[in-house]
């Protein structure tokens, strides 16, 4: 199961012509990311700072004036607005299949939510208004956003999220063999002695492929699963019951999660401190500490965009605050998450940020997580 592009019932089912132009956006995103973007910061210093400079009359100092620094280099422009573009194509490229094979997908998603032999279960909260600072924006570009809920078989929005980010993780570089989860039973193999839980909770599950990934490997630990959209929950639901697999989904916020204290063994996120603002980055983490047992586990996973070398790494590096929807995304990378680890009730021994090697794809692509263990 530590796989993605894994097929399944509620997958779009695409033609050759639709896989060709998935398969050529994911061409067009490798060549933007590994031969014009390791270019941008020397272009900063041949072309940038040297406009900055016949403007000003001195050199590019704080966040503000290196970007806009940024923003007078052709070079960079250039780079910036095929990059936007491509991000563009790989909706369009999904989206198509999707919404040709909607009928079959929600029929499918019909079956299996309502089987009477389900091996997991699916909580959602019709009073639920999600989150306006995730709901109200098109995170990475998705159409409609992670809280599209169109009709109750609705399964877009997590189509749109799984099959989407295939195409943008394999332009990345990411191998087919990766998987976050992976590298999360990886790390506590290596780190915290094989550690195992009996009960775990994944927060911001989304399509759900990281919450399915558990079970395959522990297929005798209970997993529950939070998110909050509930297009987002069926289709990761649908998802898991095709590949067969037991996840208890739910509908609920981050921030304030209706489980009892101390109940879940491990606690971990995959890839939602990027996406969410400081007030509810930190209740989450919170919300970890008070959910996790005695003795237990806490890990927070995400994108490996953190402790850059230079300002002017940091500020090519926050494009996506600015053009891809991730308004959360230099908020996460320069946040102290020690410190919110350790507000939130983790000694300092315990806690520990971890700089993580891919499990396949290009050597150079890394994952980042902080680590807690909450004291006997």
């Amino acid at each position: 199961m530590k796989v993605r592009d894994v097929q399944h019932a509620v997958l779009p089912r695409t033609t050759a012509e639709e896989g060709s132009r998935q398969n050529a956006v994911v061409s067009l995103r490798r060549l933007l990311n590994s031969k014009v973007r390791p270019r941008n910061v020397g272009i900063f210093e041949s072309e940038a700072a040297p406009a900055f400079a016949e403007r000003h009359g001195r050199q590019p100092q704080s966040h503000e004036e290196v970007r806009e620094a940024f923003l007078m280099s052709p070079g960079y422009r250039m780079w910036s607005a095929a990059n936007r573009s491509a991000q563009e194509m790989i909706w369009v490229s999904v989206g198509e299949p999707t919404y040709r094979d909607l009928e079959r997908m929600e029929q499918a998603t019909k079956e299996l939510i309502e089987a009477d032999d389900k091996l997991g279960s699916l909580s959602l909260d019709s009073f639920y208004d999600p989150s306006p600072e995730v709901a109200d924006v098109d995170i990475h570009l998705q159409p409609g956003g992670y809280a599209m809920n169109r009709s109750d078989y609705d399964v877009v929005s997590g189509a749109l999220y799984e099959c989407g980010g295939n195409v943008f993780s394999f332009g990345q570089g990411i191998g087919r063999g990766d998987s976050k989860a992976g590298v999360i039973m990886r790390l506590l193999n290596e780190e915290f002695d094989g550690f195992k839980p009996a009960r775990m909770l994944d927060i911001g599950c989304s399509a759900g492929a990281a919450s399915a990934a558990y079970p395959a490997e522990w297929p005798d630990v209970e997993i529950h699963a939070v998110d909050l959209g509930a297009g987002m929950l069926r289709y990761a639901h649908a998802r898991a019951e095709s590949l067969g697999v037991a996840v208890h989904f739910h509908q609920m916020d981050a921030s304030d999660m209706r489980f009892e204290d101390e109940s879940f063994d491990l606690v971990v996120s995959h890839n939602l401190m990027h996406e969410i603002g400081e007030e509810k980055r930190r209740a989450m983490i919170r919300e970890s500490f008070r959910l996790v047992r005695p003795g237990g586990v806490v890990i927070h996973q995400d994108v490996a965009i953190r402790n850059q070398p230079t300002l002017v790494h940091e500020i090519e590096r926050d494009w996506d605050t600015h053009f891809n929807g991730e308004v959360h995304w230099n908020t996460y990378a320069t946040a102290n998450l020690q410190a919110d680890m350790i507000a939130a009730g983790f000694p300092k021994d315990n806690v520990v940020e971890h700089d993580l090697s891919a499990l396949h794809g290009m050597a150079n692509n890394r994952w980042y997580a902080i680590s807690g263990r909450k004291p006997l």
